[in-house]
């Protein structure tokens, strides 16, 4: 039963390993711009196949070598944390969350104040166009898509008269 089990288990391990190698080779040569990808030639996978095999070889080694050989100095996780070092990582973790908060905050303004000046530059080029659209020459009836905007509807709606230039830099400094 043992023996069904491991051969259950390797066959496994060998069947993810070619999976992952034939999805790998398929999202390299036939991923195109989808994934930012291009094929490689014989070479490239050669030298490829190679690196994946030395780190291969390489891990095997570095797994039978046992702790005892290792200088203690050069072990690595194998002291628990103290508590002054803890703390420390607790400090820079949050001091980093701040920093990321912050610069959250600062884009969410950007993209905001950019928002309000589209919609402004939207209804001022809305008004601009109504105001060429009607002329009081025009026959046409009245209707409120042609309806000429006057300097007293556009400062309800928070814009500039016609008269002023269209891309005049406002004042942001109550933003």
């Amino acid at each position: 039963k043992q023996w069904y089990q491991r051969r259950v288990a390797i066959t496994a391990g060998v069947g993810v390993v070619f999976g992952t190698t034939c999805a790998q080779i398929i999202l390299i040569q036939f991923g195109g711009y989808a994934f930012s990808t291009t094929g490689l030639n014989w070479h490239q996978w050669l030298i490829c196949v190679a690196i994946g095999a030395v780190e291969l070889l390489w891990g095997q080694v570095v797994a039978t070598v046992p702790k005892s050989v290792i200088p203690s100095g050069m072990r690595l996780g194998t002291q628990p944390f103290t508590q002054e070092e803890a703390t420390q990582a607790r400090m820079l973790w949050m001091r980093s969350l701040k920093r990321v908060q912050h610069q959250i905050r600062v884009a969410n303004a950007f993209k905001k104040a950019g928002h309000e000046r589209n919609r402004r530059l939207s209804l001022l080029a809305e008004a601009s166009s109504n105001s060429l659209k009607s002329s009081p020459n025009d026959a046409s009836p009245a209707h409120w898509w042609t309806k000429k905007s006057s300097e007293s509807d556009i400062k309800l709606k928070g814009m500039k008269p016609a008269s002023q230039p269209l891309l005049e830099e406002e004042d942001d400094t109550n933003v």
